[in-house]
């Protein structure tokens, strides 16, 4: 009964470290004879030794060398490189690293919290369980966490970039950070709500402004330290930078599909031939037509996006080969000549502005750059003045951009009164 007892009472062993397998990666080398094949023999590689192995028989013999004859090899793992040891143990518990997984799979997978409750999820995964109560615990941690490592990160003088996203009746506002660090510029997400939480809410800039105000102290950081904004050229972004008393840098490519959605104004009944044909190839009986000939698909126009229009016609125009006008289901939705060769040179306009727009997509161009771009099209198509131009109506803070341009191309000295005055803030 004592050594029951004792045996009950006693700690349970500890958990190794590593495992036998990274032991062995660790510390033995297989040998190789003149001809490159291996010898069945397997080197230490700190004392030279060497041993027997033999392929899927375990790592016991191979390990049992290196814990008799290298009493300190758990410390020179500890202190090898990650990649060199193929484990994190040392540093990451297993309850954490299981933690992890729980959050990861269910963040990553989009799935509810109490996916992790479910019958079938315990049953066929091998994690060990966890509460619902817990995952979400462990949720709050870890974005209060990443709310202290950006404002760590964040300076006290910052800029914000804002976007919105609307679904089904739904409207939401993202709110990003904007500042450089050692590394390079950092744009991290510090906000994405709901613009409508309660009945009497607004779709305004000063309910904007409360809601910035609200969160910006989790990351200990104040309104009063932003800048500048970022955003569309709407009334509402332009009123919200009003109230900071900040410039605002409107968004290139809203600018650039206004100017877009002005020129493709006289061609609308044209693209709308287009689209009443697109829709015809897209039902069952001519998409089956179709695909018998190609692997291309009909493309229909969104009212929303010019890229879409730019996109359709490309299509059409792939397609037209494939298009028999003897087919009476289809003859009707074919264009006429005249309205054939004014698509194609409504097409051939329109490749200028889509190298524009994915040059203002990619990563690395300046407000320089994009006046530059910009400038060119106005060359090109002067009606896109209208929004294209530095001092368009659509522009919040003219000065400023304009500031900005000539000190990037070398030009301080050209600087106006208003010009100057408006940089003030960044010095």
């Amino acid at each position: 009964l004592p050594k029951i007892a004792d045996n009950l009472l006693a700690a349970p062993p500890a958990r190794a470290t590593f495992s036998p397998k990274q032991i062995a990666t660790f510390f033995v080398s297989s040998c190789f004879d003149e001809e490159g094949d291996p010898t069945g023999l397997y080197s230490c590689k700190s004392c030279g030794k060497s041993r027997k192995h033999k392929p899927k028989t375990g790592y016991s013999n191979l390990v049992s060398h290196v814990r008799t004859t290298h009493a300190n090899y758990e410390s020179a793992m500890r202190d090898a490189t990650v990649a060199a040891t193929g484990t994190l143990l040392p540093w990451v518990s297993q309850k954490a690293s299981n933690r992890y997984a729980w959050l990861r799979w269910v963040v990553m997978g989009n799935l509810p919290f109490s996916f992790c409750e479910s019958k079938e999820t315990r049953q066929y995964t091998k994690l060990n369980s966890i509460s619902e109560e817990t995952l979400t615990a462990i949720m709050e941690a870890v974005t209060n966490a990443v709310e202290n490592a950006i404002g760590d990160e964040m300076p006290e003088s910052f800029g914000l970039i804002i976007d919105g996203w609307t679904h089904g009746t739904e409207h939401y506002r993202a709110i990003y950070g904007c500042y450089e660090t050692k590394t390079g510029l950092q744009y991290p997400l510090l906000l994405l709500a709901s613009v409508m939480e309660e009945p009497d809410d607004h779709l305004n800039a000063e309910s904007y402004l409360t809601a910035i105000k609200r969160f910006l102290p989790f990351f200990g950081k104040s309104i009063s330290g932003c800048l500048f904004l970022v955003g569309d050229n709407c009334a509402v972004n332009k009123r919200f930078a009003d109230l900071l008393g900040v410039p605002l840098v409107g968004f290139a490519s809203h600018r650039l599909s206004l100017a877009v959605r002005d020129f493709l104004q006289p061609s609308d009944s044209d693209l709308e031939e287009v689209q009443q044909l697109m829709r015809k190839l897209r039902t069952l009986k001519q998409a089956d037509k179709l695909r018998a000939k190609t692997p291309l698909r009909a493309v229909l126009r969104q009212d929303t996006r010019w890229a879409s229009t730019f996109s359709m016609l490309k299509r059409y125009f792939r397609l037209r080969e494939f298009i028999s006008a003897d087919d009476d289901e289809v003859a009707d939705f074919l264009s006429s000549r005249t309205t054939y060769r004014k698509l194609a040179a409504l097409l051939a306009s329109l490749r200028g502005v889509e190298t524009v727009s994915k040059g203002l997509q990619v990563e690395g161009p300046t407000l320089l750059h994009g006046r530059d771009m910009f400038d060119c099209l106005i060359e090109i198509r002067p009606s896109f003045s209208k929004y294209l131009a530095p001092d368009a109506d659509i522009v919040h803070s003219p000065e400023f951009k304009q500031a900005v341009v000539k000190v990037l191309a070398g030009e301080i000295a050209l600087l106006t009164e208003d010009e100057a005055a408006a940089l003030e803030p960044f010095k």
